[in-house]
């Protein structure tokens, strides 16, 4: 069934059906044609209903938590200027990177130096972190072919948190649900306040349902359509943001860069 999930989402079904009710226009009995045109206009209808958010307008109070979460997909270098342009216009608490392998020193000396109140470190698992504030902890948990985990205690102005980065094995054969349950269970266990990741797990997966015990999502909190991956086609939801029950969720952004086939996502909470 995982299988079958990845291979026909919505989207990809929607595409046949209209491919199949535009031969049949031409084919009797129209009836046909009138069947799978109706077939396909309520799938979509079930698709908009759980893919798009509409947008509206929402204010963000000044102490509101604001978060950068990025699947920068290994390129050969994690695009410097793309990151201190977004940090100069949303100004976040936390950057958060995954698939940064190539990250510098070089990149972190650059960053350190334009944003003096940022502390940035780069992390195992190829992945980058940076706080406005300082980094107190970081531990460093994986296991191959399923999962790379970076918990990281942050001082953020006059708050602890405990910031969670993970990415797990991208493979559509691999069953998620033990893959995703170790990690609610490793999260639970040092009471993180915000989980970001890249899940390779489409959101409406089942296995998520657990997540959602001592956990919220910022899906419902997005603007347009909530898939994030690949660029620029609304096909799969797979890079989220969770927070813990003790905060909100306030809003969720996504911009998307040619040097990347995840879109950027920019959370805010309190």
């Amino acid at each position: 069934m995982q299988i079958i999930f990845y291979a026909f989402p919505l989207p990809n079904i929607l595409f046949v059906g209209a491919c199949i009710s535009f031969i049949l226009l031409f084919i009797k009995p129209r009836s046909f044609f009138i069947y799978t045109f109706l077939l396909t206009v309520v799938i979509t209808g079930i698709w908009l209903n759980t893919a798009y958010i509409f947008p509206k307008a929402i204010t963000i109070p000044e102490n509101a938590t604001s978060v950068i979460f990025w699947n920068t997909a290994n390129r050969r270098n994690i695009h410097v200027e793309i990151l201190s342009e977004n940090i100069k216009t949303i100004n976040p608490d936390i950057i958060s990177l995954v698939e940064a392998e190539n990250a510098s020193e070089e990149d972190l000396i650059t960053l350190t130096i334009e944003f003096p109140d940022y502390e940035f470190q780069i992390l195992e698992g190829d992945m980058l972190i940076g706080v406005k504030g300082k980094i107190k902890n970081v531990i460093y948990t994986n296991q191959p072919y399923n999962y790379d985990i970076n918990f990281v205690e942050a001082q953020l102005q006059n708050t602890t948190v405990w910031i969670v980065i993970t990415d797990t094995f991208q493979s559509p054969t691999m069953d998620k649900r033990h893959t995703l349950g170790t990690v609610l269970q490793l999260v639970s266990e040092k009471n993180a306040d915000l989980i970001v990741g890249d899940f390779n797990t489409p959101y409406e997966s089942v296995h998520f349902n657990d997540y959602k015990t001592n956990y919220t999502s910022f899906h419902d909190y997005g603007q347009g359509f909530s898939a994030t991956w690949p660029f620029g086609i609304p096909l799969l939801e797979l890079d989220q943001i969770y927070v813990s029950k003790r905060f909100a969720p306030l809003l969720l952004q996504k911009k998307y860069y040619d040097v990347s086939d995840h879109a950027m996502l920019i959370g805010y909470f309190k």
